[in-house]
């Protein structure tokens, strides 16, 4: 049996997202199957933390699996723009872990929070890597492959110019933010006539762009460059869907590395749930993370759209302490057409084990999401109890949601469009039926493993 370090930008118990599910899922059938495991992640970026002291590591147990922790301390030492990529120290401390864990594989599942400095480091002692992308993390530095208007980037290609448009802007203060900080600092200038149209005027303002902005824009451009070269590097180089092969070769990765293997999941906690419970409304259900990039908006907004009979609601699970400001805005866009509120219920979040339940409950699921997604494990889930879907009409869901068969399909960021396809099962509950029985079995987190094995020892 051999010793498997895995690698993730963030764990259980504090965070339960699907990268996370999918890593601890692999990880347990690793273990069952005798291999011995070492997961190794990162305390995610917390402001606060910024000011906290404590120690550069920490160690824990989760559900039998041992978990070593690189914490803020270690991350922001010394920090600058390019440690979001590539982070030298924490680099020499991950060879101190393999060192002491002397592993025959490093997968890594997700770099970020780590930086690509784990793959270096691996590569520096000899030690197989393959590396499982779930997300675009490797070529976009906002990860969703998502310009700021909200259209879809297929990435920067060469070089990174296009990447400063929407990453730099995010490091750099507004305005009204900058002359906010410069009173704070010189208090004594709040009582200067026109002090803040000064302070936040074209002179100053650019002055102090092009100060921050440089390390950035330089750290951004280089950056699609050094995480292709480290990357291509890998033993092999997994992906889930084949819209992310396409967009990985595009963008500069070696074809020969990348191999197509698709998510699994644990399918036995699932299929006892195929039949749903009896109801007279027709149930719709949105599980997952309430921010901006799952388009929950885009559902409310296509809901109220919906005609009172026949009657549907709208069930709304996931957390709304995750991102609390934007959790009410989403409320507020609810209470926005009063006549469909009581329609619309906050459901909170639920623990893994009782998504069957949860699913036995919602007659179709909608997965409005603005970015490609990459087999989003919810719908996997949903498709296990034969729960048909709703989603946006790109690659990742897409491959799994077949329009007019299983389920039906919609354009990106239209809602219009959206509240169509809900008509089309709200006037005819059948169509549930005829897209149930055309619903597949889905691929086990067994399946998967037997695939990641036999690169894991390839010669």
């Amino acid at each position: 049996m051999a010793r498997i370090l895995i690698t993730v930008h963030k764990f259980f118990p504090e965070h339960r997202a699907g990268t996370e599910v999918l890593t601890l899922k692999i990880a347990q059938e690793l273990t069952r199957r005798g291999h011995e495991l070492l997961i190794v992640t990162a305390d995610p970026p917390d402001e606060d933390a910024r000011h906290k002291q404590g120690p550069p590591t920490r160690d824990y147990e989760y559900e039998g699996l041992k978990v070593h922790v690189i914490t803020e301390t270690l991350r922001l030492e010394g920090y600058t723009f390019e440690h979001e990529y590539r982070h030298p120290p924490i680099g020499e401390h991950f060879k101190t872990v393999l060192e002491s864990f002397q592993p025959d594989v490093v997968h890594v599942m997700h770099a970020q929070n780590l930086s690509a400095s784990v793959i270096e480091a691996a590569k520096q002692k000899g030690v197989r890597i393959v590396v499982s992308p779930t997300d675009f993390w490797f070529i976009c530095p906002i990860v969703q492959l998502k310009r700021k208007d909200g259209t879809i980037c297929e990435g920067p290609g060469p070089g990174a110019e296009p990447c400063l448009t929407c990453y730099t802007p995010e490091l750099i203060a507004s305005r009204e933010q900058l002359a906010d900080a410069l009173l704070e600092r010189f208090p004594a200038a709040r009582g200067w006539p026109g002090a803040r149209a000064v302070l936040k005027s074209d002179p100053l303002y650019g002055l102090y762009k092009r100060r921050k902005q440089g390390p950035a824009a330089a750290a951004t451009i280089a950056r699609p460059d050094i995480l292709r070269s480290i990357g291509n590097t890998a033993d092999a180089i997994t992906v889930p869907t084949r819209i992310m092969k396409e967009l990985f070769i595009k963008n500069g990765f070696k074809e020969e590395l990348i191999h197509h293997v698709p998510f699994g999941i644990d399918t036995s906690l699932l299929t006892p749930y195929q039949e749903k419970s009896r109801s007279d409304v027709l149930r719709i259900g949105f599980i997952g993370t309430i921010y901006e990039h799952k388009g929950l908006d885009i559902l409310i907004r296509a809901f109220q759209r919906l005609a009172e009979e026949p009657p549907a609601i709208l069930k709304i699970y996931g957390s709304p302490t995750q991102f609390p400001a934007y959790f009410k805005t989403i409320e507020e866009l609810a209470d926005s057409v009063p006549s469909r509120r009581r329609f619309i219920e906050f459901a909170g979040t639920f623990p893994n084990e009782r998504l069957g339940p949860v699913l036995t409950d919602i007659d179709v699921l909608v997965v409005p999401s603005r970015w490609y997604e990459n087999t989003p494990l919810v719908i996997q889930s949903a498709l296990s109890t034969a729960t048909p879907l709703i989603a946006t009409n790109l690659g990742g869901m897409s491959e799994l949601i077949h329009h007019e068969v299983n389920g039906l399909l919609f354009e990106l960021n239209n809602e219009a469009d959206l509240a169509l396809q809900l008509e089309k099962i709200q006037k005819d509950r059948n169509e549930l039926a005829r897209f149930r029985s055309n619903i597949s079995t889905q691929r086990t987190t067994a399946e998967m493993v037997d695939d990641l094995e036999r690169l894991y020892f390839e010669s």
